[in-house]
């Protein structure tokens, strides 16, 4: 089975925009350390609530064990981002879904396999889930979420919909 440990960033942007469902189709288990979870609730707004939805059916909290780890990683990333690298480190995760850019790069150096939020949307896309890739890319920008441009024109030129 596979097995993904999530960020806030893109659980709270998939919630935003109603598509947790495209996170739960790419992945098979899908997991979040408590950190995650602690800024989860600190926000008072519809993403929270429908992620603590998904915490009682399909999203897991799990606790990180290796909390020297953790210290480690605090050096460079927030304590959300340090445990998810820690958890999937412990766990062999298949992938480790976060936005944050130095969060991918150390998570690509320990050897994890980083996808962001648009990296959730070409699979969903070649699967049906999604009739445009476009569509969602908008809509997530207009939800505050931030991509580099060229970033964004890559991924509509690889769906063909530049």
């Amino acid at each position: 089975m596979k097995l993904w440990i999530a960020d806030t960033s893109p659980l709270l942007f998939l919630a935003k925009l109603d598509r947790l469902d495209l996170l739960r189709q790419a992945g098979g288990e899908i997991l979040a350390p408590e950190a995650v979870f602690r800024e989860i609730r600190q926000r008072r707004d519809e993403a929270s609530h429908k992620l603590a939805e998904a915490s009682r059916t399909w999203l897991q909290a799990r606790a990180v064990t290796d909390r020297a780890l953790v210290e480690v990683l605090l050096a460079d990333l927030d304590e959300g981002e340090a445990e998810v690298l820690a958890l999937a480190y412990e766990l062999h995760a298949e992938r480790v879904l976060l936005d944050d850019l130095d969060g991918r790069r150390l998570a690509r150096r320990i050897g994890l396999t980083p996808v962001g939020t648009l990296g959730v949307l070409p699979g969903a896309r070649q699967k049906g889930f999604l009739p445009s890739r476009r569509r969602e890319l908008d809509r997530l920008l207009a939800s505050g979420f931030r991509a580099h441009e060229d970033l964004v024109a890559a991924v509509l030129r690889e769906a063909g919909e530049e």
